[in-house]
Order: structure tokens, then sequence, then C-alpha cells
């Protein structure tokens, strides 16, 4: 099923963010109130819309409640980016990521309930891409442009199978550093599985640490 998303606000993050999102599979709707954005990325994304992004009626017409996600990066106008999610929460919108370029604007938006909040740079649009098309990828750590520590639900293929059945490293590339498991008596509470060893069995609900090659680890979270 393909993934939708709405990026308002296309500077450099945002601009960044809406094709790097088209780029792995997703419909993107770019939103901006300058005309010269507008006509830089229409044919680089699904739909691209000059509006005003703080003028109710015309955002709630967009329809937008039901994307997946809005990502709000306005950062040169505090004020609008803040009224925008705003009237993005009033309308249902189920998960508002906004872009915050002070510790302060984080706390008020933070204060106001948006979903999420990222830091403006191009490394954080590639890695919030990358987690926003895949639910199994949990959190990103990158080391090099090729390389990166990634936290991700098990896959379906893996359960039931020990580490020495998977063979993750000849078969995929791919490094197994730990394993985070639920506890039996607790399903809130984690624990570690320090150094998985060969005979480890992988479970259902298992949230795995690997380091490898992004494109290794993207394509083994999508088997």
């Amino acid at each position: 099923m393909v993934k939708r998303f709405a990026v308002i606000g296309l500077g450099y993050f945002g601009s960044n963010l809406a094709r790097a999102l088209t780029r792995n599979g997703a419909e993107v709707i770019a939103i901006d109130n300058t005309l010269t954005k507008i006509e830089e990325i229409k044919d680089d994304v699904a739909y691209a819309v000059r509006l005003d992004s703080t003028d109710e009626k015309t955002l709630r017409n967009q329809g937008l409640e039901d994307l997946d996600a809005i990502i709000v990066s306005i950062g040169e106008d505090f004020e609008n980016a803040l009224l925008t999610c705003v009237l993005l929460l009033e309308f249902g919108c189920k998960n508002v990521i906004v872009k915050s370029t002070s510790p302060i604007h984080t706390r008020i938006f933070q204060s106001v309930g948006v979903h999420s909040i990222v830091a403006p740079d191009l490394d954080m649009a590639e890695r919030l891409a990358g987690s926003l098309i895949s639910t199994s990828i949990l959190d990103a750590i990158p080391l090099t442009d090729r390389y990166s520590i990634l936290q991700v639900k098990a896959p379906a293929f893996m359960e039931g199978r020990t580490l020495k059945e998977l063979d993750l490293r000849r078969e995929h590339q791919v490094n197994l550093i730990t394993i985070k498991r639920q506890s039996p008596k607790d399903a809130q509470r984690e624990f570690i599985i320090g150094v998985p060893l060969p005979d480890t069995r992988i479970e259902k609900q298992d949230t795995l640490i690997l380091m490898g090659e992004k494109d290794s680890i993207g394509r083994l979270v999508k088997e």
C-alpha cells in the first residue's frame, strides 16, 4: 500500500524531504505559498499546491486528515509554522511532524501537542524519509553516508528462526549488534539480549539493532 504524505514548506529541508519520500515510493503533496518553489518541485512529487497554510478553509480543503503524516517545514516564520500545526491538530491529522530551529520553539511545539519534532538538516531529511516509509524502522544513527546503526522491528520472515539459520552477515550483508525483547511478565517492559548466540531464536515482538549499509538494511526490512 502506497504511503501518502504532505510536506508544508519547501525550503532546503522540506524540498529534500519531499523528493526523498517520492524516491522511496510515497505519494507526496508538496505545499508552499511561493510559486517559484512549487514550479521547482512539481515534476518531482505527486502534487504541488500553492497556498497559505495558515488559511484554515484553504488548508482544510486539501483533505490532509487521512495522510500517513504531515511534515511542517516552515523554518523562517515560526508563527506561521505554529499556526499551521495547530490547525492540522484541530483537523484531527494523526501524525503532525514539525521542523524546529531552536529549543524555545521546540518547547512551544511540544506544548500544543505536535506529535514529533525534528532538526533541520539534509541528513535528517533523508533519515526521516526512510523512517516514515518503513514502519519497521524505529530509529537510525547515521555513521557515514553509506552506513548506519538502525533499530528495526523483526521482519516476519525471521520469526522462529535462529541467527545461525538466518546468517545475516552472509545473506544480507548486515551485522546484528543486539536484540531488545519484551519481558514475558510485563509487555510494557523490555530487556536486552546482550550478545546474541548462533542458537538465539528471533521472536515476533523482537527489536533488532543492526549495523550495515542503509540500502542493505532497507532491503532486509522489506522482505
